[in-house]
């Protein structure tokens, strides 16, 4: 009895400031051994699209884990690399060995394409642009490169850059294209028609870089400081505190609770930062020497990351208990937190609900409700 007396505190504690029970799971089956799955992308199918760097496959996995790998179309020897969802429904990924763009369509048809691309360009990271195209590095080419969805490729040198710099590339909030250079010490800005301005991040060497939830741009170093942040007008301010020793950052990406996470190869875990810098680390579920690198938001509202050194793929649920429970798109005491209290309290259906929805809430029936509250507190909700 006296737990659930202090039971009703929770939600109001929990609306306040949140409150997350992860559950991480791993799949293998169906990723040929050896494959090295390395990037992952959210696709416009409903699952998510991963890279075999070493398989010289992509492959799909489904948000029940289920495994496609797709290998046609694919030259051999072409290292798939980074991979995106494109403007046209498609996912377009980059052939590090092979020096090529691919398009794999979500039934599995791929279209490589090379013309335009300097020979031997290494080609690491792309993007989908601003501008309905799609942005990539071509790493030891020290260039930009575009391709439009029909693909014709342009190519944008970067002054000085230094061959095998050029790594992750990122949409920023200001509808520039944002470019991590790493050896070369800097974060470039790029216009859409090719004007740059690099940023200097001292001794840091950027990695993977993604848009923050915040209105700026957030990237990795692989060392130590391992996390760093900078405004579209270009101030840097880095972040370590909190993060093991050891571990190397790799792959970013923004959470379903408005938090950034990341992938850590060398402690095999995935960090949690808030955009104050405030961290949390899970390494629970991942097993040893997996060397998580790739990370991505899925459709399914959990997060998703690559362990190419133990071939696997894992599913991070944030089971995020800040939660707008009705749908609409606000938190409300008085509501989201009415019908908390009164699911903790043991009440079901209407009991529930009953004058304690939003206004234009989209979950309206106690189905649900519970579905949704169990799926992300699955510690608090039983009913």
């Amino acid at each position: 009895m006296r737990a659930r007396a202090v039971s009703w505190l929770l939600p109001w504690l929990l609306l306040a400031g949140g409150s997350q029970a992860i559950q991480i799971t791993e799949f293998s089956s169906g990723i040929t051994p050896g494959a090295g799955p390395y990037a992952i992308a959210s696709g416009p199918d409903g699952n998510l699209w991963f890279t075999e760097r070493y398989g010289n496959r992509i492959g799909r996995i489904a948000p029940s884990g289920a495994v496609t790998e797709f290998g046609a179309g694919i030259s051999p020897g072409s290292a798939p690399y980074g991979i995106t969802a494109g403007p046209d429904g498609n996912l377009w990924f980059t052939e590090a060995a092979g020096h090529r763009i691919g398009r794999v369509t979500p039934a599995g048809a791929v279209t490589e394409f090379s013309v335009g691309i300097t020979p031997g360009a290494q080609p690491l990271h792309i993007a989908s642009g601003p501008d309905g195209n799609l942005w990539f590095t071509e790493s030891l080419a020290g260039k930009v490169g575009r391709i439009t969805t029909a693909g014709v490729v342009t190519e944008f040198s970067i002054p000085a850059a230094t061959p095998g710099t050029l790594n992750g590339i990122t949409t920023g909030p200001d509808g520039n294209l944002w470019i991590a250079a790493g050896a070369d010490h800097l974060i470039v800005r790029m216009t859409p028609v090719g004007a740059m301005t690099g940023f200097d991040t001292g001794a840091a060497t950027p990695l993977h870089i993604r848009a923050g939830p915040d209105g700026n741009v957030w990237f990795t170093t692989g060392g130590d400081p391992p996390i760093g942040r900078i405004t579209t007008a270009g101030t840097i301010t880095m972040f370590g505190a909190g993060i093991a020793a050891g571990a190397s950052a790799q792959g970013i990406a923004v959470g379903p609770d408005g938090n950034l996470w990341f992938a850590e190869s060398g402690v095999d875990r995935v960090g949690r930062m808030t955009i104050a810098g405030i961290v949390a680390e899970f390494g629970s579920g991942i097993t040893a020497g997996g060397e998580p690198t790739g990370i991505a938001l899925g459709p399914d509202g959990n997060l998703w990351f690559t362990e190419p050194a133990g071939d696997r793929i894992g599913r991070l649920v944030t089971g995020s208990c800040s939660l707008d429970v009705d749908g609409n798109s606000a938190i409300d005491a008085l509501t989201d937190g009415l019908m908390i209290l009164r699911a903790m309290f043991g009440l079901t259906g209407a009991a529930v609900t009953n004058n304690a929805l939003g206004d234009g809430a989209t979950r309206i029936d106690w189905a649900s409700l519970r579905a949704y509250m169990n799926g992300n507190c699955a510690s608090f909700f039983m009913p």
